[in-house]
């Protein structure tokens, strides 16, 4: 076998397997072996340690959201993002929690923690609730002019990367699913990450470094799962992004974690109000060969 399948199939992280094992090998989420990884998620591995440290301290939208990023919210986006289900009893808790808090009021949305959310409930099977639906339909209108979306479209500014959160909720429909509005909406937000070249040439150096989990972080990875699962992964205005992901990769086929998040070493050029609160939620060791980013980098070229 690929010895760096085998890597990522090693039974001592189950959510990597059971992502690996459908994302990589095309099983099907009721395979026996699926079944089993998924069981065992909460008991070891990568997702069993962010589950670990999870405590609800509140049910309200600022105790579940801070101190970034190691609240309750944060660590149900990054769970979502690691392929654990609902069906995980604390996971199933706390998205209930959050749909409630976040979703109440509509007056006050925004297009970052509204897509992570949508995201997270669809990752985590819960597509059919009625908050998640509304959501989506919202993610669709913010949608700006340039194909973009900006955290706070009511200011009307252009698009910009870093607001991929709603591209991100629409490649977690399934395709069938998807209605024509939203279809036109994720074509329009492909055509806008391409014509940006995915970041490629922006001085914005994060950018250009790999991270896990990603939170509201965008990087060339994102873009190139986003543009290669909604759009043509044929594409030529793929291949810089694609050169650059080829030439991050270790000498035995993998690639490593450059950064957790919140990355704001050399080149990031980004205050946070609140930083002496911000800490990492670290899931792998900066600067070692990441099980999470391989998983993703693999899936986009295998797409290809």
């Amino acid at each position: 076998m690929d010895p760096v399948l085998a890597w990522l199939l090693d039974p001592s992280d189950p959510a990597v397997r059971a992502r690996t094992l459908t994302d990589l090998l095309g099983r099907a989420p009721d395979d026996p072996e699926v079944q089993e990884a998924r069981r065992a998620i909460a008991q070891r591995g990568s997702a069993a340690r962010v589950l670990s440290g999870l405590a609800i301290a509140g049910k309200d939208s600022r105790s579940l959201y801070r101190p970034k990023y190691g609240a309750p919210f944060h660590r149900l986006v990054a769970l979502a993002e690691m392929g654990v289900p609902a069906s995980v009893p604390a996971a199933g808790a706390l998205l209930e929690a959050c749909l409630d808090a976040f979703y109440a009021d509509w007056d006050d949305q925004e297009v970052c923690l509204t897509g992570n959310l949508a995201r997270s409930a669809l990752l985590m099977g819960r597509g059919d609730d009625a908050r998640v639906e509304r959501a989506l339909r919202w993610l669709v209108d913010a949608q700006l002019p340039d194909g973009g979306w900006h955290c706070w479209p009511d200011q009307a500014p252009p698009g910009t990367l870093d607001a991929w959160e709603a591209l991100g909720a629409f490649a977690a429909v399934p395709p069938a699913d998807r209605p024509p509005r939203m279809r036109e909406a994720a074509a329009r937000g492909v055509g806008f990450l391409l014509e940006n070249r995915l970041g490629m040439d922006d001085p914005y150096e994060p950018w250009r470094r790999l991270h896990f989990p990603r939170h509201y972080y965008y990087d060339a990875l994102v873009g190139l799962e986003l543009a290669t699962s909604l759009g043509d992964p044929r594409d030529e205005r793929l291949r810089p992004a694609l050169r650059w992901l080829e030439g991050k990769r270790d000498a035995d086929g993998r690639w490593r974690a450059d950064r957790p998040h919140p990355d704001l070493d050399e080149g990031a050029d980004y205050t946070l109000r609140d930083r002496g609160s911000v800490k990492p939620l670290v899931v792998e060791d900066e600067g070692r060969p990441s099980k999470w980013v391989t998983l993703a980098a693999r899936h986009v070229l295998a797409r290809l």
